[in-house]
């Protein structure tokens, strides 16, 4: 009888530590550092990588008026979890070059710099409405990498050509492995 209850409170013992191993595991994931610079910001040392997020938008504007345009739009950047958002104040355009875009309305535009720590990240963008991209990248060291977020606009409608009034389905990534 004696052995049984040694060999439960050795059990009990074993089951109390490796769920304690297990929370610290947990609580020690160090949360990585993310600075935004200046575009004309300097080149990055060997520890350091940059990535220039660039994204943009078109909205349509059925009330054209000088107010549109002052209603922001925000975008949201996740970068392994860690949260960026950047609401921006849009732009009255008309024509474009991009033929999905031509036409009145309201354009949105993303350009940032970020500093990490070279490494593997996930960077995930959260348009305001509509869909989200996500990707995995391995940044380099001293480098400056560019990523690009570029909306396909809504499916051809009754033989007409896809059009930003239409709504973003998805958008295409682009990365730019090493810039300088």
């Amino acid at each position: 009888m004696k052995s049984i209850v040694r060999i439960i409170w050795i059990l009990l013992i074993v089951i109390f530590f490796a769920g304690c191993y297990r929370q610290v595991s947990k609580e020690t994931v160090v949360p990585i550092e993310v600075k935004v610079v200046d575009m004309d910001a300097p080149m990055p040392s060997q520890n350091e990588a940059d990535i220039i997020i660039v994204t943009h938008i078109k909205k349509a504007s059925y009330h054209f008026s000088p107010r549109a345009a002052e209603t922001p739009y925000t975008f949201t950047i996740l970068i392994d979890g860690n949260e960026l958002k950047e609401s921006l104040k849009g732009i009255e355009v008309v024509e474009s070059k991009i033929a999905e875009e031509r036409g009145k309305g309201i354009h949105y535009t993303l350009k940032k710099r970020i500093r990490l720590k070279p490494g593997s990240y996930v960077i995930v963008l959260k348009p305001e409405d509509g869909p989200s991209a996500k990707i995995k990248v391995e940044i380099i060291g001293g480098k400056i990498h560019t990523l690009r977020f570029d909306p396909v606009y809504g499916p051809t409608k009754f033989g007409r050509p896809k059009h930003f009034r239409e709504g973003v389905v998805y958008y295409e990534v682009n990365w730019d492995e090493e810039r300088y």
